[in-house]
């Protein structure tokens, strides 16, 4: 393989990694996605959920039942 696939190859290469880089600075100036499809709602009963979770693993063992009994409401 001569020189210039290993040119052809570095520019591929490059062309690449800025082609995602690019794709990255997009989404991130994007922000969140203001569709109301009600996935704020789901983030907020999952992050109860990983509250519970939490409580679970540092609360006395009393209260373990309860609390993995209100997981499944």
């Amino acid at each position: 393989m001569g020189p210039v696939f290993y040119i052809f190859l570095g520019i591929l290469i490059a062309w690449f990694f800025m082609g995602r880089r690019s794709c990255r600075r997009r989404t991130r100036l994007a922000g969140p996605d203001p569709r109301p499809d009600g996935r704020d709602e789901i983030i907020e009963r999952l992050n109860e959920r990983v509250r519970t979770l939490e409580r679970i693993i540092t609360d006395r063992d009393w209260q373990l039942r309860r609390d993995i009994d209100d997981l499944d409401s």
